[in-house]
């Protein structure tokens, strides 16, 4: 059971929650990564389907999937209360990643592939650490569960065939994307906040998401072009996420996908958020000021917190981007995040808050990630759309207008304190465009409260972490997406004379080297003498 539980942990993409974070190249690719899943195409040679193979298979089942899945395959394991999406269930047809036309059961090789791969944004594992043999055995009494098994028993394929990407086909995927209404789901820009998805989750409380199109990493079933093609023609059993085999063409159906690729983009994600310095005089105080060009921009991926009550198994919210400038007085932070509703109730409301530790560390060691503890006490920023009571845990500030940043302080989820007015140094402010919230926070360098704030030192390696409210998936208090440490770097000026030395050196090396050429043209070397 341990083992599941933590091969549910990685698929969620919960990375390094419980240990922090050290510095150094090395520990990147543990901090950053999701383990993103390749849609593996290649399948094992197939076992014989045998009453024999099948009786094994049962064996791994009930060691393996039914903690998810349930004895009877319904998707009703005891695991399944913590899960969003659900596990699927067996006995009916909702298998989603296929190869088969919309309503069909997927084939044997299709379901091998999904059991090697896993499905990302689910807690469905890949299974790669399991032998061949034991994957088709488990495939086999998988099928048991489900009749149509048996009368599909050669369902037909959807070829699939690369065709090159151009310009005039991503063109013609965008007309097609408007033509066929796309964007009623999945958003003019392809972000998951088309009208008809908002409706479904405010209006009718129903539970579709449509996929935002431009984070490929959560692309169920894999993000490579011929994967997105196929999803394209098969569609997604029993959700909004039809079939357009028929509707579109074959060629049309590649147009579409290239638009779509054209759309997505891989997490760029580091342990370090390198602050520039501005040249300006003013930081930028608005979240479309063309300054943030000038920084760089690094992702930082988000997991649900279920670490202490109220925990939270779904979250919506899997990453945010952050951006920072700082000159000789300030530092802003720019932090986005995407949302595809933007609702906003009386409890329920979008948020963000930084957290730092009061001090920066000395050493390894720093505050317990999740709000600090008795040993720790971390400075928390916090910006709301909407402030009043009814926060959780969050103390509220009942004069903080709205979209105000408030600093707090923290050693635990149940010792929080709001800072006095006079201690109250950050300033923000937060749009909402295209279903995407940004949101800036500025302060001084430097305060006068050093016990509760934090003092940013040029140079330094400072930890901060991230979590983040989704007012529409009714988060609230501790039910929150969250990260473990990353850290911020103030980098250090240039001085300008490093540049008059790289000139200097430049002229000296001209004039050195001409005047080699000069003497060797005056005074030729006398070849044929020295012979």
């Amino acid at each position: 059971m341990i083992k599941a539980f933590k091969s549910v942990f990685i698929s969620l993409g919960l990375v390094v929650v419980m240990t922090g974070v050290f510095v150094g190249r090395s520990e990147v690719s543990a901090q950053t990564s999701h383990l993103f899943r390749t849609y593996k195409h290649e399948v094992a040679q197939k076992l014989s389907e045998t009453p024999e193979t099948i009786a094994e298979g049962k064996k791994v089942y009930e060691k393996r999937c039914w903690y998810c899945h349930g004895i009877e395959g319904k998707g009703d394991g005891p695991a399944s209360k913590t899960m969003f999406p659900k596990p699927r269930n067996f006995t009916r047809n909702e298998y989603k990643v296929r190869s088969t036309p919309f309503g069909s059961v997927p084939t044997d090789e299709d379901l091998f592939r999904i059991i090697t791969s896993g499905i990302e944004g689910t807690a469905m594992p890949f299974w790669s650490t399991i032998s061949e043999t034991e994957r088709w055995q488990a495939i086999y009494y998988i099928k048991t569960f489900n009749e149509q098994f048996k009368k599909d028993t050669a369902p037909k394929v959807v070829s699939v065939v690369s065709v090159a990407s151009t310009p005039d086909s991503i063109k013609r995927g965008q007309e097609l994307f408007k033509e066929t209404k796309c964007f009623e789901c999945h958003g003019e820009d392809g972000r998951g906040n088309g009208p008809l998805t908002v409706a479904l989750q405010t209006e009718w409380n129903m539970p579709y998401r449509a996929r935002d199109l431009s984070k490929a990493w959560n692309f169920k079933g894999g993000n490579a072009i011929e994967d997105i093609y196929r999803t394209i023609s098969t569609g997604f059993n029993e959700t909004p996420m039809g079939s357009y085999l028929e509707k579109l063409s074959d060629e049309d159906r590649w147009h579409v996908a290239h638009y779509v690729k054209s759309l997505s983009k891989d997490m760029a994600s580091d342990v370090v958020v390198k602050v520039k310095l501005f040249e300006g005089e003013q930081l930028p105080t608005e979240p479309l000021d063309e300054n943030w060009s000038k920084a760089t921009p690094v992702e930082v991926p988000l997991a649900g917190q279920i670490l202490t009550s109220p925990r939270h198994w779904a979250p919506s919210i899997d990453a945010v981007m952050i951006s920072a400038l700082y000159n000789k007085d300030e530092i802003a932070f720019l932090v986005e995040w995407d949302d595809s509703t933007n609702k906003q109730e009386e409890i329920f409301r979008d948020a963000v808050s930084l957290q730092f530790p009061t001090k920066i560390p000395e050493s390894l060691k720093k505050p317990y990630f999740a709000m600090g503890d008795s040993s720790g006490v971390v400075n928390l920023w916090s910006w709301k759309a909407y402030w009043g009571e009814g926060f959780g845990s969050i103390i509220e500030a009942p004069d903080a207008e709205p979209g105000t940043v408030v600093e707090m302080n923290a050693k635990g989820f149940k010792s929080i304190v709001t800072q006095p007015p006079e201690s109250q140094n950050v300033t923000g402010k937060g749009i909402y465009k295209n279903g995407r919230w940004m949101v800036v926070m500025r302060r001084p360098l430097k305060t006068e409260d050093a016990k509760g704030d934090i003092q940013f030192e040029i140079g330094k390696l400072i930890p901060i972490a991230f979590a983040v409210w989704d007012g529409s998936n009714s988060d609230v208090a501790g039910q929150k997406s969250v990260s473990s440490w990353y850290y911020v770097s103030l980098e250090k000026a240039v001085p300008k004379t490093v540049f008059v030395y790289v000139l200097i050196a430049i002229v000296m090396g001209a004039s050195i080297e001409m005047w080699f050429v000069a003497r060797l043209r005056r005074f030729p070397p006398k070849l044929e003498e020295e012979q």
